[in-house]
């Protein structure tokens, strides 16, 4: 195993690309009563269009097979998985997000059982016609469930507003239209192409031995008889510069009105380490200038135009950027203008590098708090990992920003004038 020492921050990674390209970090924490495993492919909501192995021609599956194909894997002929791993000591949980699946688990005890347990789970697919349909109307509910959350439905409003054709405004399970065109054999085209060891992760972060945990895997991994596979051709994801429409509206039986402003920020060709950069320093700008010690924050409270749900995002990723405002007001206009103002003015001039200062020692305060959980580790260096730098970059890369840095990444990437006025209005009967 290749081992690597980050001498700021005390944290000793192993790595390993194994035969079959399965690529397995082991993140050793002693003292750490708990272990986190993550096994995560590079398979997301955004992957429905690609090319299978061996093929030339691109195929299309339907929205929200990467999450469908997440519940699939937890059922077995057997029985019922998350019993066996409770009896050992184990939560076990996953995700689907954009652009990864991640099966995962935490324990105390029964370690090398429970990873081997987590392997066989994954790698094992079965797919029957009657549980494929069967899992159709769960997975229907769900949607519906989230569809009822306000907060959920006006992001998706905002990036239907956003984007044209880019899947990333498409919900991540789909949805009750898209999930009952799934069948059986899209589960298995899919789990053939993206869950191919050299497609996936495996994070190991515990009072481990690496030495032992590779042992363990490998041995495992080998039994396998699977080779490296080339990378996966996916759809390059063209979408327009402009958005689709500057306002959308729905009408909901919410309590308040709620206001999200979302901004197609411009595309930059650039590294992948100065991408995450760049979303480290537009986190930078939106804190700098709404954040709660900010005058304008205050102010906005002292006119009762935001409330204790105002909050704010920025997202770079390679073929999508977006940043996002949002709060829960009766006045949206006088809001909307008071924002648009306020960043119009802060674009590409912050000059108070007192504030910067303090808030950056903050951001390296938190990130290396955050060190102290593996959980935090194991989940947010399998998504660094896709990005191509490692999790334990990021001090390095913080060091390097800078005002001048951030101003500048703002003038690049933010764009005022494309911008998606996206409300939920009082429903009335």
């Amino acid at each position: 195993m290749h081992k690597t020492y980050y001498q700021q921050i005390d944290e000793t990674v192993y790595q390993a690309q194994l035969d079959n390209g399965l690529t397995l970090f082991v993140i050793p924490k002693p003292g750490f009563q708990k272990t986190f495993v993550t096994y995560t492919t590079q398979f997301g909501s955004l992957d429905s269009r690609f090319k299978p192995h061996q093929s030339d021609d691109f195929v299309t599956v339907p929205d929200g097979v990467a999450h469908f194909l997440e519940h699939k894997l937890f059922e077995k002929e057997e029985g019922d998985l998350f019993t066996e791993f409770a009896e050992h000591d184990a939560q076990v949980n996953a995700f689907t997000s954009f652009d990864r699946t991640s099966y995962l688990f935490s324990a105390t005890d029964y370690i090398d059982d429970n990873i081997l347990r987590l392997l066989k789970m994954v790698e094992s697919p079965y797919f029957s016609e009657a549980s494929v349909e069967k899992e159709k109307g769960i997975i229907a509910e769900e949607i519906k469930m989230y569809q009822e959350q306000p907060g959920y439905r006006l992001m998706f409003n905002t990036l239907r507003g956003l984007y044209h054709q880019h899947p990333v405004k498409v919900d991540i399970a789909g949805s009750v239209e898209s999930i009952y065109e799934i069948t059986k054999d899209d589960l298995y085209l899919c789990y053939e192409t993206f869950y191919h060891p050299s497609n996936m992760v495996l994070y190991v972060v515990g009072d481990v031995d690496p030495q032992h945990i590779y042992e363990l895997v490998k041995s495992h991994e080998d039994a396998r008889h699977i080779v490296a596979q080339p990378e996966i051709v996916r759809d390059p994801l063209h979408e327009p510069y402009e958005i689709v429409e500057a306002e959308v509206r729905e009408a909901l039986p919410v309590k308040s009105p709620r206001l999200m402003l979302g901004f197609k920020n411009r595309q930059q060709n650039v590294s992948n380490r100065q991408r995450v950069q760049e979303d480290i320093e537009m986190s930078f700008f939106f804190e700098l200038v709404l954040g709660e010690e900010t005058e304008f924050y205050q102010s906005l409270l002292n006119q009762h135009l935001i409330d204790t749900t105002f909050s704010y995002q920025s997202v770079i990723e390679s073929s999508y950027s977006f940043s996002v405002i949002t709060s829960t007001t009766d006045k949206p206009d006088e809001l909307k203008k008071a924002l648009l103002s306020e960043l119009k003015a802060c674009v590409g001039q912050l000059k108070d590098q007192e504030a910067f200062e303090l808030l950056k020692r903050q951001f390296i305060g938190e990130y290396i708090s955050s060190l102290n959980s593996p959980e935090y580790i194991a989940n947010q260096a399998t998504k660094y990992h896709f990005e191509g730098i490692m999790l334990f970059d990021l001090l390095t890369i913080m060091d390097e920003i800078n005002l001048t840095s951030v101003n500048e990444t703002v003038r690049q990437r933010l764009d005022l004038s494309q911008v998606v006025d996206s409300r939920l209005e009082l429903k009335t009967s």
